[in-house]
């Protein structure tokens, strides 16, 4: 049975996860996980003014407080996950998804994604966190580091869901972007969506033999265009979606190691910053 772990959090994007995630068991015939994960603040950080407290009858007050600062924050985030998991069940009965399970963690959000995603097919999370809402086309370092660390598709979800009925795959002919399209032509998940191949560079033998593959692999779909256009992948990617009326992108995640993406940047981190549509990355 597949299984999708839609991971929600206080975001704006929480409820487009759970559409996402509604959307794809419904294609798989899968269950549906929901995650919320706590994640332990730091107490000191929640207080502003403990620069002056010194002397041990001070210290004393200060770690009282902070205990209790600690369990009155705690029980509001339990409270916060418990109504936002059950709001996630109601909306997915809502829309005839039943089999489902609530999970509610304390812990790294990351890391407790990871262990979760190994009983999981599919991870969907929202573009950006609670905490990240005012910065426009910020990208969270938490779903950086999900998608970087993480053996599963994993879907970026955009804030408003769309069913999508044209999708459009960045392909280079790398590992990554095979077995991303690879994917796309055999998973019910796209059955019936019109299907776009967009590679980007000059056309030379080495670019013809990569889409000289895809070709053949997609042969039996009557819907899929493949095509090459020279320019920087991210022009061209951005362009292309535009242009086809792409709901969806699938690309593969990462092509360089992080050591180089820190220093030239990476097409795959502008496309889940730029793009308004979902995102679908392969590792």
């Amino acid at each position: 049975m597949t299984t999708i772990l839609a991971c929600i959090d206080a975001s704006l994007y929480a409820t487009s996860v759970v559409e996402h995630a509604a959307w794809a068991a419904a294609r798989l015939n899968g269950d549906i996980e929901v995650l919320h994960v706590i994640q332990r603040k730091d107490a000191v950080a929640a207080r502003h003014d403990l620069s002056g407290a010194v002397g041990l009858g001070a210290k004393s007050a200060l770690l009282e407080e902070l205990v209790r600062i600690d369990e009155s924050e705690g029980k509001l985030a339990q409270e916060k996950g418990r109504a936002l998991l059950a709001a996630a069940k109601s909306h997915l009965e809502e829309l005839n998804l039943s089999n489902l399970t609530l999970t509610h963690r304390h812990g790294g959000i990351v890391e407790t994604i990871i262990e979760r995603e190994e009983t999981a097919d599919l991870v969907i999370i929202g573009k950006r966190g609670a905490s990240a809402d005012f910065a426009k086309g910020h990208l969270g370092s938490k779903v950086e580091r999900v998608v970087r660390q993480s053996i599963r598709p994993v879907l970026v979800a955009s804030r408003a869901y769309t069913e999508p009925k044209t999708i459009m795959v960045a392909f280079d002919g790398g590992a990554s972007s095979r077995k991303a399209l690879s994917f796309v032509a055999t998973s019910p998940l796209f059955a019936g969506v019109a299907l776009h191949v967009v590679m980007a560079g000059r056309e030379d033998q080495t670019h013809a033999t990569h889409l000289n593959w895809a070709r053949e692999l997609l042969a039996i779909r009557e819907d899929a265009h493949v095509t090459i256009i020279d320019g920087k992948p991210e022009d061209v990617i951005v362009s292309q979606i535009a242009t086809t009326g792409a709901d969806m992108l699938v690309m593969g995640a990462y092509g360089h190691s992080p050591l180089r993406t820190m220093i030239v940047g990476s097409t795959t981190a502008e496309m889940i910053r730029s793009c308004t549509i979902p995102v679908l990355l392969f590792r």
